[in-house]
């Protein structure tokens, strides 16, 4: 039996419903969505998150959402765990449309593992699925976010503590057991 998952940062937009053909929202995480999101994403927390998104509903079905993302969110360091801030700002635009279906994106990373570069920028390209007329915006801006971190937050002048740097040049000066074996498969070649 599968879970259906529930976003953590919610906000449905019914397309079909706009009275105009083009709509300006404006979405805030409230304190609840942004430690629910931190978690997700594994962050020391999240303090802030808002998006001012247009959607605009073209005549073929199509639905184009962009605007301004801006979040303070915190990390841990990745050299010291200590708390690292970051404001985050991304353009959200996202392109959806009625006549793609679900089925035609990938379920799992394993279904990218054989495409060739320009397959995988095609599917970069393509229009998300427009299910119903109905857009989760929140979800999108979280997916932005995610996407617009900084994937190694460092802590300003943080270096690898003295023992890591002592374990690599270690490594440096052991020899390598391969050459070892190398020499060997030669001596016993000349020796036949």
């Amino acid at each position: 039996m599968s879970k259906k998952y529930t976003p953590e940062f919610s906000r449905i937009v019914n397309t079909e419903e706009q009275v105009s053909k083009k709509e300006k929202i404006i979405l805030e995480a409230s304190a609840q969505e942004r430690a629910a999101l931190a978690k997700r994403f594994e962050l020391v927390s999240i303090d802030s998150l808002t998006a001012e998104l247009t959607i605009i509903a073209a005549s073929n079905g199509e639905v184009t959402v962009r605007g301004p993302m801006h979040a303070q969110i915190v990390q841990s360091c990745v050299t010291t765990l200590e708390p690292v801030p970051e404001m985050v700002e991304d353009e959200v635009k996202v392109l959806f449309s009625p006549h793609v279906s679900e089925e035609d994106m990938p379920s799992n990373p394993d279904d990218l593992e054989d495409l060739s570069e320009d397959e995988l920028m095609a599917l970069l390209d393509q229009p998300e699925p427009l299910v119903d007329g109905k857009i989760d915006v929140g979800e999108v801006v979280s997916q932005f976010l995610a996407v617009a971190m900084n994937p190694y937050p460092r802590k300003d002048g943080a270096e690898l503590p003295e023992a890591a740097l002592v374990e690599e040049e270690a490594d440096e000066e052991r020899p390598n057991p391969f050459a070892k074996l190398a020499g060997l498969k030669e001596q016993l070649e000349k020796k036949k």
